[in-house]
């Protein structure tokens, strides 16, 4: 550029010898009619397209110059930033991964569950069957397929102790249903869905990995499992892991022959997956299975069926395909994630009124630069490249804090969602973090540099030192602001808190310090009722020849375990008919040996408990709990009375079981269902079952009375697997996981909200003071006291605490309601947790106050005024 300057010059300088000028003034007068050299040089830069990036360099080097200078604002603006946005992303991720994120299959809005629903029956939702599934795959042309699908657990046999995993057994249409291949071998085929050809397994991925080391010569390999050889046919994607975590191979689903009949439709045996053909709305879907369903029961089903389902009210139903075991905390996490927004709400405001501080005491400053020819271009520029610096490394540490939070989150992941994947930190997710980032960064430059342009910038101006009207008033709306939200975190996590300590404080109903539980499966040799029961017995004295049991007893289900590990059943009392459109009421169905209530220390309240002398197939009794007998025997006797848990017409010779005893409640599905459905024992006496549970009473170590178990136990049988064994304690705190840590984050979120509110608060009146300092000056030179001058700075920061108080009381009561179904034992509007909130705020608000205050009341008015 300076060589074509030079170029220009000198032809001008020509010129004007050619017009016969001197020499010496040929040159001046070239450059007089040239212009300023270095004015135009500048001027054919700015033409220059790519002149934008070198201001931007220019601006960001000399914002981080400016933040070097000042560590202590600098510190605070990523501090704030990135414990609100390492937070959201985190949950954020979570929420994506287990709730809002598709399923890794194609078209996966084509894939729906199909249940049955017993609207008569306390609206209980029921699995299908394979008479139900091969009626739908056989009529419904709105469906590209179905497949079916059933939970179960194999012993592996092939290792040097017998070791319980989960498996499924599945329809060979399954994978082409989901759209995957093998990563090894091959799928099922339809001739081995049938029994006798059934002997065939497809492993998972994660298992292939772990226990056969991705070994590809697996395949062909033959395995014993429950003491049948079985042999591995193929080895399934990691994509099914969304479905099926913890899996480690699946079987071939090979109905028995009962199962075909069109009577055994209502088995609930297995769970439907269906898949729509493009274009067919779900809606469609399901109008044509009901159709389907109606003309099953007016032309196939016998009387006898018909009636049971109308007793029930059975409907056909569909809802879009998920990981089942993340739909009972989904409106958690959603509360959370209301949580973090409004923290990070908090913290926007915090970090919009440091900035808009800043300005303030850089007016000065930016009117010179005025003066000097910048343009408001230039100013907004400088702006942005400020707040980007601070925003971009608070970006940054907030996804760090965010992987780190994930982390942790994932070892209790397994307590809260037993099947749900890890979750990792999503690409989307991310994005999503920093583009969040960018506009907080927009935004805060944006609301300064608009203060400006509607108050302007004037050199000498002696309001330019001084905080201005506009900018103070919106600095005291934002902290209005930040209070008001913070009242609502606190008032939402009182009530957690409240309601966690009133969960925790619930009698369990039986001593759980000092019992263990542990699951037993009988291979298929015990098949045979005489012997199974047989080594039942011989399981339990066993056990109770170890040292320092007490007391031993055996259930059907699990002793302590999630609802779902239960079954519900709807039941019906003798002379208390359901009135028509009146829905059965359900009850938890628990078979229990005799001893069991002993074992347990449930306290007899009324009759008797079981004896070895009751056969509920001879002469039936049943022993129901306090809830039970609470709930549909008020004022009365329920001893004596008779039950039925049978649907439709009873036959003629039908024996009612008895009630013959009610005992104690005890929450075995957890603490927090206290008031849940009731509980309805059976005798366990002489049944024989694939496996049971066994609870041992013992003072002992809970990891030494296990280990002697299992020695027992490998003496009986080595093949015998002893699994998800362990103490009631834990089992009942692992329940707790996901409540206990939607109050701590929930804590957490408000006690980072009262802090972020205190520090606005403080700021804004620290900064507000340093500003007046010589209105403060001539308060005291005219007379003020101290005393005066503190309670004039008490009362403007009180009086913005005060209205966003307000504000935030009325708010927590309408967001409140969002809290009802997390609540136990505590009214969503609760004046002691209402009042305590407000005596903290107030408390936390009158020291953010205090500090601002005193260093006013501190204000030498002869300094202050000379320095003006």
């Amino acid at each position: 550029m300076a060589e074509e300057m030079r170029a220009h010059l000198e032809l001008q300088e020509q010129a004007n010898r050619a017009a016969r000028m001197p020499p010496d003034e040929a040159g001046y007068a070239a450059r007089r009619q040239f212009g300023h050299l270095d004015g135009i040089k500048e001027t054919c830069r700015d033409q220059r397209g790519w002149v934008w990036l070198e201001q931007w360099g220019r601006e960001l080097r000399l914002a981080v110059r400016v933040w070097r200078r000042a560590p202590g604002f600098s510190l605070a603006v990523v501090c704030t930033l990135a414990l609100c946005l390492g937070p959201n992303t985190a949950i954020l991720s979570v929420l994506y991964s287990l709730v809002l994120k598709p399923l890794p299959f194609p078209a996966p809005d084509q894939l729906a569950t199909i249940s049955n629903v017993a609207d008569k029956s306390g609206g209980a939702v029921y699995m299908s069957s394979i008479a139900q599934y091969q009626d739908f795959r056989a009529h419904a042309d709105l469906f590209q397929g179905f497949a079916l699908v059933r939970g179960q657990n194999g012993t592996l046999d092939d290792q040097d102790l017998p070791i319980r995993v989960e498996t499924y057994s599945v329809t060979p249409d399954l994978y082409g249903l989901l759209g995957v291949q093998p990563v090894l071998g091959r799928f099922f085929t339809t001739d081995e869905a049938t029994p006798g050809r059934d002997n065939v397994l497809v492993l998972t991925q994660a298992f292939w990995e772990s226990q056969y080391h991705a070994d590809a010569s697996v395949i062909g390999r033959e395995v014993h499992m429950g003491g049948q050889p079985y042999t591995i046919v193929g080895v399934a994607p990691r994509s099914l892991d969304a479905l099926f975590l913890g899996t480690a191979f699946f079987q071939v689903y090979a109905p028995a022959p009962f199962e075909l009949n069109p009577e055994s439709r209502y088995a609930a045996r297995a769970t439907m997956y269906a898949r729509l053909k493009p274009g067919i709305a779900p809606g469609a879907g399901l109008a044509q299975l009901a159709t389907l369903e109606r003309r099953f029961r007016s032309d196939q089903a016998s009387p006898r069926l018909r009636a049971f389902i109308d007793a029930g009210g059975y409907r056909i139903a569909s809802a879009p395909l998920r990981n089942g075991s993340v739909a009972s905390v989904s409106s958690r996490l959603w509360l959370l994630q209301g949580g973090a927004l409004l923290v990070m709400l908090i913290g926007c405001v915090n970090v919009a009124n440091l900035f808009l501080a800043r300005a303030n005491a850089k007016l000065s400053e930016w009117a010179i630069r005025v003066a000097l020819g910048a343009g408001r271009g230039v100013l907004l520029r400088q702006m942005l490249a400020e707040s980007l610096t601070l925003t971009s490394v608070a970006a940054v540490a907030g996804v760090a804090l965010a992987v780190r939070a994930l982390s942790v989150f994932n070892r209790y992941l397994p307590n809260i969602a037993r099947t749900a994947p890890p979750v990792t930190l999503d690409a989307t997710v991310a994005s999503l973090a920093l583009a969040a980032a960018f506009v907080m960064a927009v935004l805060v430059a944006l609301v300064p540099f608009l203060l400006l342009g509607r108050e302007g910038l004037r050199v000498g101006d002696s309001r330019a030192a001084t905080s201005r009207g506009a900018t103070r008033a919106l600095s005291g709306a934002l902290v209005m602001a930040q209070v008001a939200i913070a009242v609502i975190l606190l008032v939402g996590a009182g009530l957690l808190i409240r309601s966690f300590a009133n969960v925790v404080a619930v009698n369990p109903g039986f001593d759980a310090a000092h019992l263990v539980q542990g699951r037993i499966a009988l291979p298929n040799r015990y098949s045979d009722s005489k012997t199974n029961v047989d080594v039942q017995r011989r399981i339990l004295a066993a056990i109770r020849e170890i040292p320092g049991v007490e007391n031993v007893a055996e259930v059907s289900y699990f002793g302590v375990g999630p609802a779902s590990t239960y079954r519900r059943i709807p039941f019906m009392l003798r002379g208390e008919a359901i009135a028509a459109g009146d829905s059965m009421p359900l009850v938890y169905i628990d078979p229990v040996s005799p001893d069991f209530f002993a074992t347990m220390g449930i306290k007899v309240v009324a009759g008797r408990v079981f004896t070895d002398a009751d056969d509920f197939g001879k002469n039936p009794v049943v022993v129901v709990d306090q809830t039970f007998a609470q709930r549909y025997f008020a004022g009365r006797i329920a001893v004596g009375h008779e039950v039925t848990f049978s649907q439709g017409t009873l036959p003629p010779d039908y024996k009612w079981p008895q009630i013959v005893g009610v005992v104690a409640r005890a929450n075995f599905t957890g603490l927090g269902d206290r008031d849940g459905l009731p509980f309805v024992y059976f005798p366990m006496i002489g049944w024989a079952t694939g496996g049971f549970n066994v609870q041992v009473h013992s003072m002992r170590a809970t990891p030494d009375l296990l280990r002697e178990i299992r020695s027992k136990l490998r003496a009986i049988d080595p093949d015998l697997p002893f699994y998800a064994a362990g103490s009631l304690q834990q089992a009942l705190y692992d329940m707790l996981t996901d409540r206990r840590g939607i109050t701590l984050l929930l804590g957490a979120f408000s006690g980072l909200a009262l802090l972020l509110a205190a520090v606005g608060l403080y700021g804004v009146l620290a900064y507000d003071v340093s500003q007046r300092t010589r209105e403060i000056g001539i308060r005291g030179a005219i007379g003020a006291s101290q005393a005066q001058i503190v309670g004039l700075i008490l009362r403007q920061g009180m009086g913005k605490t005060g209205v966003g108080l307000a504000a935030g009381l009325a708010g927590a009561l309408e967001l409140t309601r969002f809290l009802r179904g997390q609540l136990f034992d505590i009214a969503a509007i609760d004046p002691a947790s209402y009042a305590a909130v407000m005596l903290i705020l107030l408390g936390v608000a009158l020291l953010a106050c205090w500090i601002p205050a005193r260093r006013a009341a501190k204000v030498d008015s002869v300094i202050a005024l000379r320095a003006e």
